[in-house]
């Protein structure tokens, strides 16, 4: 007859877990090995620590949690009377967040073409401690088109579920040659050669301003703006390029079908914009819509 063996669970002194539960395998030695030894192994006992961080668990507090486990019935308990558990952590310090969003910015500089980036007067927790796992992050900066951010929040995720989001705040410069008035430009005046100039500037403070006189010229001050001031796109407005009592062609278009006439543009009108056009056939005022100079058009 097969002599029985009995198993024996050796509490060790210290141990160490990676996930959120302790089982009795994870703070204990169980011998003889094989299927039996395994299915006490796998028996919980406590919750971990927080990442990165340790607890104490008592034996004899172990042993109660389990005593009505018909598994442990005839178990030799053995080991230290106390275990000191260890979690696994991702420990993320704060060079390293200072790193991912200087990464971040490096990756997306093709966005603002011909600029120097630079996140300085860094304020950021001195370390994050997330789960033991695959490690990957998302960075998103508090302004859509990084310009202008004062702080980029950071989601974490291990093995592929969101762990945390840090957030690092600081002074975001971006240097670059920018569009500014040479003069002061008064609403309604039309840019030329003569009106801007090209500096190198801070922009972080900026809302889309522009990299390159080609994309001002012949366009339209929108408000007042005074000699060295960074030009944006809210001061910018379309050329008007049908002007108040001008003689324009009407298209009037129905599916395929498109017939012509003339009229007199009662409003100034930009590219796109709708005015009111007087058709001099039927002497009746119409809404149209700026196609180019001189030309409307009219759906009917």
């Amino acid at each position: 007859m097969e002599a029985y063996a009995q198993l024996s669970v050796n509490f060790q002194a210290n141990a160490s877990v990676a996930g959120p539960r302790i089982v009795l395998g994870d703070i204990a030695v169980i011998k003889p090995a094989g299927e039996e030894a395994q299915a006490v192994a796998q028996l919980p006992v406590a919750s971990s620590p927080a990442p990165g961080k340790s607890k104490e668990l008592y034996t004899v507090s172990v042993i109660n949690s389990l005593r009505n486990r018909p598994e442990v019935a005839d178990v030799d308990w053995q080991g230290s009377q106390s275990i000191v558990v260890q979690r696994k952590g991702n420990r993320v310090k704060q060079e390293q967040l200072q790193a991912i969003v200087d990464q971040f910015l490096k990756e997306n500089s093709a966005s603002l073409p011909q600029t120097e980036i630079r996140f300085t007067s860094l304020r950021a927790p001195e370390e994050v401690t997330l789960p033991a796992g695959k490690l990957t992050w998302k960075v998103t900066p508090s302004r859509p088109g990084i310009l202008g951010s004062s702080s980029f929040s950071i989601a974490f995720a291990v093995d592929d579920k969101p762990a945390t989001t840090c957030v690092v705040r600081g002074r975001l410069e971006v240097v670059a040659e920018v569009a500014t008035a040479a003069v002061t430009l008064h609403k309604g005046d039309v840019i030329s050669e003569n009106s801007i100039v090209m500096q190198k500037l801070d922009i972080g403070g900026l809302q889309k301003p522009f990299t390159a006189k080609e994309q001002l010229l012949g366009m339209q001050v929108a408000r007042t703006v005074n000699a060295g001031t960074p030009l944006e796109e809210a001061h910018i407005a379309m050329p008007t390029i049908v002007k108040s009592g001008e003689m324009v062609k009407i298209v009037a278009r129905k599916g395929a079908m498109q017939l012509s006439t003339s009229g007199l543009a009662k409003t100034d009108g930009r590219l796109g914009e709708m005015i009111q056009v007087k058709n001099i056939s039927s002497n009746k005022l119409i809404h149209c819509r700026v196609d180019g100079p001189g030309m409307v058009s009219v759906e009917f």
